[in-house]
């Protein structure tokens, strides 16, 4: 006797023919698979994206993104007791340090100075530059340079005229220019702290040094008037380095722009 049970025609194996069995369900399966494929795929892409963003602030597209979605810490203002402690190099032991590095660890170096910086010297401490310096050249900062607002001192070394130091002023609101070529500019732990954040390596073996005060204090400027600092609440990271890369390094007269390029004064004021 044969007995045959209802179905839904779900079962579609051919009696006597002794094929196998077809299954519609494999199709699923499979678009299941791709798609399980693409969630893990897109979740691998956006760790990295974050590692890439979050762990190098100092990239431009980074810092516009985390700027944007107010990822990034302000900068902070120091005083004596609260300055990050970290070591103070002469010019002699700048260029003795840096003078031989390849192309590719300068950049390394830059990218971790402008990290450290950005990130208020969470992991590293700062290396501050020390020694007394002739300035010749200063000229207002502008919207096309990293930091936006201020002024830019270009100074040379006393000690070694191979090593040059343009010093950041950020905020510093005024018309006149606080310093003149020919004016000494003396930086230690006690007179501003400078701090580095960009190294170039120019011609003829010699250093310069971005270097922006971490005390954002009062400054005795050229004629003895008292002026103030401001932390930057924005960088302009697409601006190139250094700020000022064709700042005179040598005398000469020319005044206009904002610019004042080696007057010679005798008043010798220092960053206090």
């Amino acid at each position: 006797m044969r007995i045959q049970f209802l179905h839904d025609g779900s079962d579609l194996r051919s009696y006597g023919g002794g094929s196998f069995a077809k299954n519609r369900g494999n199709g699923g399966l499979f678009w299941w698979t791709i798609f399980i494929f693409l969630l893990i795929a897109l979740a691998t892409a956006t760790w990295f994206f974050c590692i890439m963003v979050f762990n190098y602030p100092e990239k431009p597209f980074s810092y516009r993104f985390l700027s944007k979605i107010n990822k990034l810490e302000p900068i902070k203002s120091y005083d004596l007791n609260t300055v990050p402690k970290s070591k103070f190099l002469s010019p002699t032991k700048l260029l003795e340090e840096y003078t031989f590095f390849t192309p590719e660890r300068m950049r390394v170096t830059n990218d971790q100075f402008k990290r450290d910086y950005i990130r208020n010297f969470r992991d590293h401490g700062p290396v501050y530059v020390r020694g007394a310096f002739t300035a010749t050249a200063t000229r207002r900062l502008t919207d096309g340079d990293v930091f936006t607002s201020g002024w830019v001192v270009v100074a040379r070394a006393n000690e070694l005229e191979d090593v040059s130091v343009e010093l950041i002023l950020p905020g510093l609101n005024r018309n006149d220019p606080p310093y003149r070529a020919g004016d000494q500019i003396t930086l230690d732990g006690k007179k501003g702290c400078a701090a580095a954040v960009h190294l170039q390596k120019q011609d003829n073996d010699r250093l310069l040094v971005t270097a922006v005060p971490l005390l954002y204090g009062s400054i005795t400027t050229f004629e003895g008037s008292v002026a103030s600092l401001k932390a930057p609440e924005k960088l302009n990271m697409d601006a190139m380095w250094p700020i000022w890369r064709d700042a005179p390094a040598a005398a000469g007269v020319e005044e206009g722009d904002g610019v004042v390029k080696a007057v010679q004064v005798t008043a010798a004021q220092a960053v206090r």
